[in-house]
């Protein structure tokens, strides 16, 4: 289940907004007191992690007496709920989606009291409902209920349509009790023998006449509803959130965070074999305790009629602690906020490796993750926060005033929150990005001279190959003259180049693009090349940077046969690798592997080999000359 769009009415500063989410990595992006950190906490709230606590007082003050805080997810349309205390379901069957068929759920704060309580809250589905049973939806029916919509109270056709169908076999899967085939038509149906309220449901949905939906807000607090939420939460994304702040103590939040998600992550790992034991102790004490009751009622029954035994228990995470001890015993708030980031920081670094078996979602909030840290540690971060959110069940969705992270990251997943007219707005328009370079100040950051080139490959791969061949560092070292290289992949690249956001900026920009099977980026090359400022534009010779390492390094790397290959220039080489091997099975780790390890095993004599010595040298001197110009 993943988080797909976030709704605030009337809370804090938002009186209304909806704001969408990738369902791998979202990076929000604002002025300082814009709203970013709201986002976070909305969801903190919703989720129930009581990190943040809701008050009166996040109530928009220039908006009606209630604040909601609204979530949508994109479900799984197999997977099936227990809303009842007996027979699963799919919520699409139940009806249980809104418009766009997301599962959407909506908590609502009474705030016309002084203080919020625990009766301020109410919770509802926000579903597409038959309008026949808007007033009184069938999920939150008690069983006697359900039956009555079958015995002819004001419903004849409902029960005599289903009396057909019961009679011509037509309602497949159901296991309906006994009835009479020879019953009268004209009398209402009393012999159903009805026990599973899912089956109930399934039969009148089937035999609606006018099947017309409306959207609806379907309560499920209430004692008739709640196991439907009580099923659905199980099923909700775990929730993290780690803030900026940094309060002087040993409690210090930027350690204990990630120290109690490690906690929290290992409890899941195990929970069903600790819920088998929850199970036990309860049955357990629940039979002392009726016991007890028993021998009670021997002295006093009126006392022992009105007691029963209430087993109640603490979250498994608050029975156990994580942390880490150092040799010197020096507390971590004496270490000085760097290093108490970089605990985040490798926090980050690790559960990107880590193989995360639970298929439970997992939504990592961060804001600000660059507070205190040096740039190398931001690449390194945002880096580590993308391999977290392209693992499966993950996302991730930090707040950011960097632009080293913003200038990583894929147009489509940045989030720019801005105020227009008064009111705090998500920007999705065509001038987002030049939005964001204001806002950022991305383009005093920057420098002279920008490399633009597509993704994370090409930037390794022009790094490593400057950095390991003397004759191309001599030419011009990007690193000592901290020339910045930005990944221009996906939509960010054309909409870069179109609108020209740096015009005027007197930041000069050198693109390099693969060249491609189809020459995709022939015509963004040209429109480079065609603005009267310095600005040039490079397509690549052979097909990608893959291509211009040479073919021994990869039989070496995955121990395969390239000999076979004729036109090693043209040849999709990840594709080749991958079928070749056994070891990976995806191109994206056989890109990975060859920018960023084989590409510092390439020498000026492999590249004079394979005729590519003297274009790649004609990169170098062109950045050279725009450097210095």
């Amino acid at each position: 289940m993943y988080l797909k769009t976030l709704k605030l009415k009337n809370f804090r500063s938002y009186d209304s907004i909806e704001v969408e989410f990738d369902k791998n990595l979202n990076v929000i992006i604002g002025k300082n007191d814009i709203g970013k950190s709201t986002l976070l906490e909305a969801l903190d709230i919703f989720f129930g992690q009581e990190r943040i606590k809701i008050d009166i007082t996040d109530k928009n003050v220039f908006q009606g007496s209630e604040m909601s805080i609204s979530c949508c997810f994109i479900t799984d349309d197999d997977k099936e709920y227990l809303i009842d205390t007996d027979v699963k379901t799919k919520l699409k069957d139940e009806y249980l989606l809104n418009k766009d068929g997301l599962l959407e759920i909506k908590k609502v704060w009474d705030c016309s009291k002084d203080k919020l309580t625990a009766s301020s809250l109410k919770t509802y589905i926000v579903c597409e409902y038959p309008k026949e049973f808007q007033d009184a939806p069938l999920p939150i029916l008690k069983i006697t209920d359900l039956k009555k919509i079958l015995e002819n109270k004001g419903n004849e056709n409902i029960a005599f349509a289903l009396h057909d169908k019961l009679n011509n076999n037509e309602l497949e899967g159901l296991e309906i009790g006994p009835y009479s085939s020879d019953m009268d038509k004209k009398i209402p149906i009393k012999n159903i023998d009805k026990r599973k309220r899912a089956d109930i449901r399934k039969a009148i949905y089937q035999v609606l006449d006018d099947k017309e939906c409306k959207t609806i807000e379907l309560p499920i607090d209430k004692e008739d509803s709640k196991n439907i939420w009580n099923s659905i939460s199980l099923d909700l994304p775990l929730y993290f959130l780690f803030q900026s702040d940094r309060p002087n103590k040993d409690t210090d939040k930027e350690v204990q965070d990630p120290l109690k998600v490690i906690t929290k992550t290992a409890i899941e790992n195990v929970i069903d074999k600790l819920e088998e034991v929850k199970a036990l102790i309860k049955d357990s004490a629940e039979k002392i305790g009726n016991e007890t009751i028993k021998k009670l009622e021997e002295m006093n029954p009126e006392l022992a009629k009105v007691l029963k035994p209430d087993v109640s228990n603490k979250a498994w995470d608050t029975l156990f602690s994580f942390s880490f001890i150092g040799d010197d015993n020096i507390p971590m708030n004496k270490r000085g906020s760097g290093v108490r980031r970089l605990i985040l920081l490798n926090y980050f670094r690790a559960e990107a490796e880590r193989i995360n078996t639970n298929k439970r979602n997992v939504i990592y909030a961060i804001e600000e993750p660059e507070t205190s840290q040096h740039p190398n540690h931001q690449t390194l971060l945002i880096e580590a926060l993308n391999e977290i959110a392209q693992k499966p069940n993950n996302q991730v969705l930090i707040t950011t005033h960097s632009p080293e992270i913003a200038k990583q990251t894929k147009s489509e997943h940045l989030i720019l929150v801005d105020k227009v007219d008064g009111k705090n707005m998500i920007i999705q328009d065509d001038n987002k990005l030049k939005a964001i370079t204001e806002t950022l100040g991305i383009t005093t950051y920057l420098g002279k001279l920008v490399i633009c080139v597509e993704g994370e490959n090409d930037i390794n791969f022009l790094m490593n190959i400057n950095q390991s061949i003397s004759d191309f560092k001599e030419t011009i070292d990007l690193k000592k003259e901290k020339i910045k290289l930005i990944p221009m992949g996906g939509s960010a690249l054309k909409n870069w180049i179109d609108r020209h956001y740096l015009e005027g900026s007197n930041v000069i920009e050198f693109h390099l693009y693969d060249k491609d099977s189809n020459e995709q980026y022939k015509s963004s090359i040209e429109k480079v090349n065609q603005r009267e400022d310095e600005s040039k534009g490079v397509l690549t010779r052979k097909r990608e940077m893959e291509n211009y390492i040479h073919p021994s390094l990869f039989q070496s790397e995955f121990h395969i046969d390239c000999s076979n290959i004729k036109d090693w220039d043209n040849t999709d080489v990840a594709s080749i690798v991958t079928n070749k091997t056994n070891r990976f099975d995806d191109e994206k780790i056989i890109k990975q592997i060859a920018n960023g390890k084989l590409t510092k095993q390439m020498t000026k004599e492999l590249l004079i080999e394979m005729n590519s010595y003297e274009e790649i040298n004609s990169w170098f001197k062109e950045i050279k000359r725009l450097n210095e110009n």
